[in-house]
């Protein structure tokens, strides 16, 4: 029988358990081993390369310097016309797309400016806060892996609390100055 096939009667016999009125333990297992069943079959399916549909029976074809894995249809008229038309499947289409269309700029991080701007930056803060260096660039770090932007009020909390735990005891009103320096850079 066929992987398409299979899949379907699986499928069947998983509603025929979920119809049941009171299901069991043993109900459950059964769920479970269907469901191996059916993730082997799907596993076991191919896509076409000219025409990305999904068989269980996929040939590798050769004709000229083209090869490709065909459906049945494909096949037919590959043979037919003696060439093989790949067409883009959905990755490689994807893929294309993205490599196509343009990029948009990303805003470079701190860190990735000139190492004179950081060193300003860090002379800055300094003067501002008169906290160590070592200090202001352990909260350049904290503040540049957070992973999203976030508002300066959530990114002081953020920020206070990993510092708590990284033991830098600075406080809050000084720790607020240089985050919001170290963000506005």
């Amino acid at each position: 029988m066929a992987d398409l096939q299979q899949i379907a009667k699986a499928a069947q016999e998983i509603i025929q358990i979920c119809e049941q009125e009171r299901t069991n333990k043993a109900d459950k297992e059964k769920l479970l081993k269907l469901q191996g069943a059916i993730l082997t079959h799907i596993e076991s399916l191919t896509e076409c390369e000219v025409c990305g549909s999904i068989a269980d029976l996929v040939v590798t074809m050769t004709i000229e310097p083209v090869t490709a894995k065909l459906c049945k249809d494909c096949g037919i008229s590959a043979i037919e016309t003696g060439k093989i038309k790949k067409g883009t499947t959905r990755k490689q289409a994807a893929r294309t797309v993205r490599k196509n269309a343009p990029t948009a700029k990303k805003k470079s991080p701190p860190q990735q400016a000139s190492p004179k701007s950081t060193v300003e930056l860090f002379a800055e803060v300094e003067k501002e806060t008169s906290l160590k260096k070592t200090d202001i660039r352990r909260l350049h770090k904290l503040i540049q892996e957070i992973p999203s932007p976030m508002n300066l009020e959530n990114t002081v909390l953020y920020v206070q609390h990993e510092a708590g735990l990284a033991k830098l005891r600075i406080e809050q009103d000084v720790l607020k100055t240089a985050v919001t320096l170290l963000m506005a850079a």
